[in-house]
């Protein structure tokens, strides 16, 4: 069984895998600049594709995806279905499962991935909702 530390950003110490892909699911660039720099080696990760390419497009205050959606002539929706493929590659998630979206992503992981691959997929919620 694999034994986790993490911080607040989720960087963790894993102790088994030979490899470890992780889905970053975050738009957050603060956090995604934090796990990365305290990942171990070795380690691929996969950030949420809105991080770099929707950001600019997004209000400052509070998600609105209709607003983000609207202001990139629907290519918002096009960069979450990237994400959505992305994720189904990982074997590791770090989500927070309080938004809508990493809720999506543990669904997808739990109910899709993990019973085609024997529960190959694990998962740490930095803010858990209720799911």
């Amino acid at each position: 069984k694999n034994s986790y530390k993490y911080d607040s950003y989720g960087a963790t110490n894993i102790t088994s895998p030979d490899e470890v892909n992780i889905y970053l699911a975050t738009e957050d660039p603060r956090a995604y600049n934090e796990f990365m720099a305290l990942k171990p080696s070795g380690w691929n990760v996969y950030a949420d594709i809105t991080l770099h390419e929707i950001n600019a497009f997004r209000p400052v205050k509070g998600n609105r995806a209709s607003w983000a959606a609207r202001n990139t002539k629907g290519r918002a929706g096009l960069i979450a279905l990237g994400s959505l493929l992305v994720a189904m590659e990982a074997n590791m998630f770090v989500l927070t499962t309080k938004s809508n979206w990493s809720t999506l992503m543990n669904h997808l992981r739990t109910q899709i991935i993990d019973p085609r691959c024997q529960n190959c997929t694990q998962m740490i919620d930095l803010r858990p909702g209720i799911f």
